[in-house]
C-alpha cells in the first residue's frame, strides 16, 4: 500500500484532521502496522504519542519502535461524517485485507473480534 508516512515522534498535531478517520502506525524496521479508527484522528494520534513519550504505551512493540525512531504514522482515510459503526467497519475491512496490503503483518490485538 503506497501511503505517505511521517515519523510519529516528529509529527505535529496540526498535521492531522480533527475529523473521523482511519490511520496506520507502522514500524519502519519490520513493516508491521497497527490499524486504528477514531472519531477524532488528531486527538487519537496525540493520545498514542503522549503514551509513547511517557514510555507507557500498552503495545510493547509500538513502544520499542517509537523509542528507536522507527514508528511512523499515516492517515489513510478521512471520513468526516462517519458513524462509530462505519468507522469500526472500515477498520475491520482493512484488517481483513491486511495480509494482502501489509504482508509483514499487523500489530492489532483485537483481531478475534473481527473474525465474524
Amino acid at each position: 500500500m503506497n501511503v505517505n508516512f511521517n515519523l510519529l515522534k516528529f509529527s505535529h498535531d496540526m498535521e492531522f484532521p480533527r475529523t473521523a478517520g482511519v490511520y496506520i502506525l507502522e514500524n519502519k524496521k519490520n513493516d508491521k502496522v497497527y490499524i486504528g479508527s477514531t472519531r477524532n484522528v488528531r486527538a487519537r494520534i496525540a493520545s498514542h504519542r503522549s503514551l509513547l513519550l511517557s514510555g507507557r504505551h500498552y503495545s510493547k512493540e509500538l513502544q520499542q519502535a517509537f523509542d528507536s525512531n522507527h514508528l511512523s504514522v499515516a492517515v489513510i482515510a478521512v471520513l468526516p461524517h462517519a458513524s462509530s459503526q462505519l468507522l469500526r467497519e472500515s477498520e475491520r475491512l482493512l484488517i481483513q485485507a491486511s495480509p494482502y496490503l501489509f504482508p509483514a503483518g499487523i500489530l492489532n490485538k483485537r483481531l478475534i473480534n473481527y473474525s465474524k
